[in-house]
């Protein structure tokens, strides 16, 4: 039944002459405005009224009264809902010496109300009317223009409400996830009918792992486990393939992608993807253009010269993307720390079986790190082109990622040195407000340049941070100190936080970043997540010179009293 409901959905929002004559119409500046909006009857009754307008919605003002008949503006399936785990003052925030970065981490605990949102029920019982797809618990949104769940942010956001010592809310989104994965087959890019098309990076299982170590809830990782193994087989087997000794013709290791089919331009930037193939003669140059695209956007780097020609007169161009050519160090490494994780969840409840499984999933993850994206020359992971059969010795702060990860031999305490060196000596170190997601300066990406992405400098923080090597500990902590300090700065001057920030040195502050398909949004969960994390690992290191910190017995009064309040 479900799986007819979304088909027909996908006729109004995914593929069809409505979307394609909203579109083409620009009755809305953003293209995701109307894929968003909720259907007043079925879609079935939709699609033959606007068949039985004929030639007449070629008009604007036709088309547009069709829409007001019958849609809802976007958001209307969506309502507030105030998380009943949310205190006051958590006693965690005890740990954070300073007073204003006390008060700043109070304010960024305030937001997770203003983004907390349930899904109303009504699309449970009418999901036909919907391009929202259900879930059964509340969840925190990023902000912005986006009004739905997605999947990687989840990840970030989830570390900030495990601080904020919101467990239920951060289990339900986690059971959000995994009845995606159980109705779905996967978890898609976001909460759309349309997202159904792609994933985004698989951190679900780290999630568990995160919530586990919080809470210890054992009988909760045993309840979500078969999903967690469920979507580690979609990228199994939809996402990986064999790499082949050139000798012996032997599959040596899998090695995953971010790879999608797509025939159509993506519904929410349908106008982009049209544009960007009007230089094509043919269907099938178009269809393999919007697989890349697609296959891109699952990557959450949306986008990036990563997936573009590194050389030639088409180097950086969009046009020139390739995302499928590539396979990217750090979806490998995710992959490699969910098969380390399943593997450790199956030992604590016993399945000896599953166990040695995972486990050598995990040893070739970790071949397939060392043979296909190790550079021992540089001293660091690379992305690894299929096309040209070589690195793409570029830098990008992804390189970094199995570091995160683990994603090599446990007794190796070189590796970590010299990712440190390689970051070092391509000057990324010397960005004195974070680090820069790339060095590709004339790109006119966000994912890319002096933008620096709160989730990826998290991802290096942590990397070094737990090497155990105190001069990498340090150097983790020195980031870390420097993000906060800057995000502080930022914080205070517009009052907002912001998705991705500008690290370039010619700024005298940090400042929002740019570039990409939209302005740049405001909320927003994972930044506030990394923020909070990073104040939970290093807000006892921290001095603000602008105050002096409250004693921590007027602290621990004024917060028995706002629990009573």
């Amino acid at each position: 039944m479900l799986y007819y409901v979304i088909s027909l959905l996908s006729q109004i929002y995914v593929d069809g002459p409505i979307l394609q004559a909203v579109q083409d119409a620009h009755l809305y500046p953003d293209s995701k405005y109307f894929v968003d909006m909720a259907l007043k009857v079925d879609p079935v009754t939709t699609l033959k009224n606007f068949y039985e307008l004929g030639d007449k919605v070629r008009k604007r003002e036709n088309l547009q009264k069709f829409i007001e008949a019958h849609f809802d503006p976007p958001g209307s399936e969506l309502i507030e809902s105030y998380p009943e785990d949310w205190v006051p003052f958590p006693a965690s925030f005890l740990k954070i010496d300073d007073y204003h970065l006390r008060r700043w981490a109070l304010h960024l605990h305030r937001i997770w109300r203003d983004l907390c949102r349930r899904v109303k029920e009504d699309v449970r019982d009418h999901q036909e009317l919907y391009s929202l797809l259900y879930v059964p618990h509340p969840f925190v949104i990023p902000g912005g223009r986006f009004r739905e769940f997605y999947y990687w942010d989840s990840y970030w956001i989830l570390k900030g409400l495990l601080f904020s010592e919101m467990f239920e809310t951060a289990k339900g989104m986690i059971r959000n996830l995994a009845y995606m994965v159980d109705h779905h087959g996967f978890v898609p890019n976001g909460g759309r009918v349309y997202y159904l098309i792609r994933s985004q990076p698989p951190l679900l299982t780290p999630m568990v792992y995160e919530y586990y170590l919080a809470t210890g809830d054992l009988e909760f990782v045993q309840e979500v486990l078969p999903l967690l193994e469920k979507e580690y087989e979609f990228w199994e087997t939809q996402r990986s393939s064999p790499f082949l000794d050139p000798e012996t013709k032997k599959e040596k290791f899998p090695y995953f992608q971010y790879r999608v089919l797509m025939k159509t331009p993506r519904p929410e930037s349908y106008r982009e993807d049209m544009e960007l193939v009007r230089h094509l003669d043919t269907e099938d140059e178009r269809h393999l253009m919007w697989s890349n695209v697609a296959s891109a956007a699952e990557t959450g780097w949306d986008f990036s010269t990563r997936w573009f020609a590194q050389s030639g007169p088409s180097m950086h161009d969009m046009k020139s993307i390739r995302t499928t050519s590539i396979v990217p160090v750090d979806l490998n490494a995710f992959i490699c720390v969910n098969a380390r994780i399943l593997g450790s969840f199956y030992e604590i409840t016993g399945r000896p079986d599953k166990v040695a499984a995972y486990q050598r999933r995990y040893e070739h993850a970790k071949t397939e790190m060392k043979e296909l994206h190790w550079n021992e020359t540089d001293g660091i992971w690379y992305d690894y082109d299929l096309e040209y059969k070589t690195h793409s010795n570029t830098y990008y702060v992804s390189n970094a990622s199995p570091l995160y990860a683990k994603c090599y031999d446990d007794e190796d305490d070189v590796t970590p040195r010299k990712v440190y060196a390689y970051l070092e000596r391509e000057g990324v170190l010397s960005f004195t407000k974070g680090l820069p997601t790339s060095l590709a300066m004339g790109s006119e990406q966000q994912w890319d340049k002096e933008n620096a992405w709160p989730p990826m400098v998290h991802m290096v923080i942590e990397g070094f941070r737990t090497t155990g090597d105190p001069f990498l500990m340090k150097a983790a902590e020195n980031m870390a100190t420097q993000w906060l300090t800057l995000s502080y700065r930022s914080f205070i001057q517009t009052h907002s936080m912001f998705e991705k920030y500008n690290v370039s040195s010619k700024t005298e502050e940090c400042s929002a970043g740019s570039g990409g398909e939209y302005e740049v949004q405001t909320g927003f969960g994972w930044t506030n997540g990394v923020i909070l994390d990073l104040l939970d690992k290093y807000g006892d290191k921290m001095h603000s010179t602008a105050s002096k910190s409250v004693p921590w017995l007027f602290l621990a009064v004024l917060m028995t009293l706002l629990r009573l309040l």
